[in-house]
């Protein structure tokens, strides 16, 4: 069997299924290994919107034969032959939908449906019509200690807040980065759960969209800026929620240094936009498909999410 996980949102669960046709699973590991169209899994594009197919062999005692790795990536920009990765990785998403008769516990959230389908399908087309850049060499380095200081905020009279040094080292651990997404990284909590919005007061949401996003996570207690918190909630953090519009959300946390970092889904943890450049503003930064910006928020030391 294989499975098969598209690595698209950064907010909700990745849609995943399981393939258990054995001549089609042989077709597809023999054609991705003569076409070179295999990758390291995570090692091509890695900010917002469209990464790659992962696909992993999860038992072998039904396979006549196997070819490549127990795991790798379709689709992905780090593929010997690009295209041809894309092709697969576009075959793959195209059956999706007759793949659901397993149910995963990730179909809660992630409901495997002939719209999904059809949108991650447009993703796939945008991410082959403009590759993503590559990640330039140098990376800007590090604030120096101390990890944590207290800041006025300029937009807001009288309102303070905290900043950490940036530091991916806590959120990119094997066994922390895939099971943690932007929402733990924006509001600087380790959960393990994929965290989403006001699901830890029975207030998550569907819907997609500014509006339900935004009341969700106040249900966990996240406030809008401007609104001050008293120093009995330090640490307080400035959060930035964005959403790509009927399909998944985003967020952001200011960092010690005046940049911007985030966590793209079980992605790593950075600090750059889909151009590499370092964000120093959410609203401005390049955010590929996640178009509407909707607000900052402070979130308290008793935000509770899970």
């Amino acid at each position: 069997m294989l499975k098969v996980e598209v690595d698209v949102f950064s907010g909700r669960p990745n849609p995943v299924w399981i393939m258990t046709d054995l001549d089609a699973i042989e077709s597809l590991l023999a054609t991705a290994a003569e076409a070179d169209a295999m990758a390291k899994p995570g090692a091509g594009y890695r900010g917002l919107g469209f990464r790659e197919v992962r696909i992993e062999v999860i038992g072998d005692d039904g396979l006549r034969r196997r070819r490549g790795p127990r795991e790798f990536a379709l689709a992905s920009t780090a593929a010997g032959n690009f295209r041809q990765s894309v092709a697969l990785g576009r075959r793959l998403i195209e059956s999706m939908p007759v793949r659901s008769e397993i149910r995963l516990m990730q179909h809660q959230v992630t409901p495997l449906s002939d719209k999904l389908r059809d949108r991650l399908l447009e993703r796939l087309a945008e991410y082959l019509a403009h590759p993503p850049r590559r990640r330039p060499k140098r990376t800007p380095p590090e604030p120096p200690n101390p990890l944590r200081t207290t800041v006025a905020d300029p937009d807001c009279d009288n309102c303070r807040y905290e900043v950490s040094q940036f530091n991916p080292a806590f959120w990119n651990r094997p066994e922390v980065q895939p099971h943690n997404n932007c929402y733990n990284y924006g509001r600087n909590w380790r959960t393990d759960t994929f965290a989403q919005p006001g699901r830890a007061h029975g207030a998550g949401t569907d819907d997609m969209s500014c509006p339900a996003v935004t009341t969700a996570a106040m249900a966990d207690g996240l406030k809008h800026r401007c609104t001050c918190l008293p120093d009995s909630e330090y640490p307080r953090r400035l959060m930035a929620l964005v959403i790509d519009p009927d399909f998944d959300y985003h967020w952001y946390r200011h960092q010690r240094g005046g940049f911007w970092g985030h966590k793209p889904g079980n992605g790593a943890a950075r600090n750059v936009d889909n151009s590499n450049a370092v964000i120093t503003s959410p609203e401005t930064c390049d955010r590929g498909t996640y178009t509407q910006f909707c607000g900052y928020f402070y979130a308290g030391v008793s935000v509770v999410i899970s």
